[in-house]
């Protein structure tokens, strides 16, 4: 169930979505360093060293753009990374696989990798759980209407961190009233759980979701590069971010 009172039944496969529209093929993208692509880039999946992540696009005041060569060292790039959003500067290094990633539709929530280098880990090194795990998460905690995974084209913002949530990313509505902040990001629900299971005992309490708690403990050790993903720091460049951070 999600917000707009439909279900996502059985999942579709994910070549059926729409794909983001892309300057340059997935083929030419292979085995190419970020400073030698010679389009627009978003959406599409990055490597660099044991990481293993997605660019967005260019973080810019008026939403996600597309990302350009141009654009390193000097803006922002919006990244994913365990279905935690940040705002980096990349170095230019990071290599292009040639995947790309899929997001939710008004029809589909589904979500993962499409091209080379699609698997289960891959989405969930990008996303941190599987539509199908996340939709069993919600499931599973579920008391009365809510949670309920939620659906959105334009930006949102997390009740919890106030960070920015971009359109279609996956999000969490925990209430029916919106008066009093309902909207959670994939990352500030999964922290939100994670940090609840010593004391709320959801390991005995919901026994079958034990893997997917298992899944996201790996939020306590992964070390997140980046900044939170939020107005006030894109009206920082980038340049400017890093040296007040550095004193």
């Amino acid at each position: 169930m999600w917000i707009d009172g439909r279900r996502s039944g059985t999942q579709c496969p994910l070549r059926g979505q729409q794909q983001p529209n892309a300057a340059t093929s997935a083929e030419n993208l292979m085995s190419i360093s970020l400073n030698r692509a010679s389009g627009p880039l978003q959406r599409c999946v990055l490597h660099k060293g044991t990481r293993t992540f997605a660019l967005l696009g260019k973080a810019t005041g008026f939403g996600v753009t597309a990302f350009n060569r141009a654009d390193l060292h000097r803006s922002w790039a919006l990244t994913a990374e365990f279905g935690c959003l940040r705002l980096e500067r990349l170095a230019g290094d990071e290599e292009l696989t040639g995947g790309q990633i899929v997001l939710p539709t008004p029809t589909n929530y589904d979500f993962g990798v499409t091209g080379p280098g699609q698997g289960i880990e891959t989405t969930r090194a990008i996303f941190g759980l599987l539509p199908n795990e996340l939709e069993k998460l919600v499931s599973g905690l579920r008391q009365g209407s809510a949670p309920v995974l939620g659906y959105s084209r334009r930006d949102l913002r997390c009740s919890l961190s106030c960070c920015l949530i971009p359109g279609q990313w996956p999000h969490v509505v925990i209430s029916n009233r919106a008066i009093y902040g309902n909207i959670v990001s994939l990352e500030s629900f999964m922290r939100m759980v994670v940090s609840s299971l010593p004391e709320g005992r959801l390991g005995t309490r919901f026994p079958a979701l034990q893997p997917v708690f298992k899944q996201m403990m790996k939020l306590r050790i992964v070390h997140r590069r980046g900044v939170p993903y939020s107005d006030e720091l894109l009206e920082t460049s980038p340049v400017t971010a890093m040296a007040l951070a550095s004193r």
